[in-house]
């Protein structure tokens, strides 16, 4: 090979250089590069909707209002002392049966919300009877002495209405520990709540007279709660009850919340 002929080898390969590195930069520039590419992560399929879980039933709240007091012990026209006259009261429930078996007197119808002897009442407590409807406890005081559960117009009592029970609460606020005497008359039974403990239980048929029964107790030095149930058969329907001394005479020191 003469020394032209290289030259013109030589010139074709250089052309064919240049013109295979005029493609690749055209290759380059066509297609984005390598960092700039950004996959497309695939879509995970959407998860199913679940529906919120319904909430758990709660027990009606209760319509709390503001405690009542403090109140003194009332005296009768005959200066006996040391009468309860401002209660709660919560009502009516049914005493159904005939004597000496009305079923209500051993009812507990406040089991759904603690039951009677655990049971703290507030003014505006409400409960649901079995029958759905609902009774609240209220504040209530007489002018006299006695309680006449007929007289106690949130109770709706009809004329004459027989067989049913209330419940009464109040809180004696003792200014220090003191012995007392709890003394009750009543129309008929009575079952007697202290600070939660079962006093007295007396189921008997029979026209109220004062202090039909009398049961010594302590009060703790400062508010003591006290829960009777009182139930009708047929006829009148009240109670009275006192908290007194020994000598029957009121004691110094204790007032009367509800």
């Amino acid at each position: 090979m003469n020394k032209s002929q290289f030259r013109t080898m030589m010139l074709v390969l250089c052309l064919a250089a240049l013109c295979a590195v005029i493609a690749g930069c055209q290759e380059e520039a066509a297609s984005p590069k390598a960092k700039d590419v950004k996959a497309t992560p695939e879509k995970e399929p959407a998860a199913a909707v679940k529906p919120a879980p319904a909430p758990a039933e709660k027990p009606a709240a209760a319509v709390a209002g503001p405690i009542l007091g403090p109140f003194k012990l009332a005296k009768n026209w005959a200066d006996e002392q040391g009468f309860v006259v401002n209660w709660l009261i919560c009502g009516v429930f049914p005493n159904p049966g005939e004597r000496p078996d009305n079923t209500g007197f051993g009812t507990d119808y406040l089991k759904n919300y603690g039951g009677e002897a655990a049971f703290t009442p507030t003014n505006g407590t409400e409960i649901k009877k079995d029958d759905g409807s609902v009774v609240k406890f209220l504040p209530y005081s007489t002018t006299g002495t006695d309680i006449i559960f007929g007289d106690v117009a949130h109770l709706k009592i009809e004329s004459n209405q027989e067989k049913i029970l209330c419940y009464c609460a109040c809180w004696l606020d003792s200014d220090a520990d003191k012995d007392v005497e709890v003394r009750v008359g009543s129309d008929d039974g009575y079952k007697l709540w202290i600070n939660h403990q079962l006093i007295s239980e007396m189921h008997v048929y029979r026209a109220m007279e004062m202090d039909q029964e009398t049961h010594k107790v302590k009060l703790n030095k400062g508010k003591n709660l006290l829960l009777i149930k009182v139930d009708q058969d047929t006829g009148e329907y009240q109670f009275m009850l006192r908290v007194v001394g020994s000598d029957g005479k009121e004691i110094p020191g204790i007032t009367v919340w509800n």
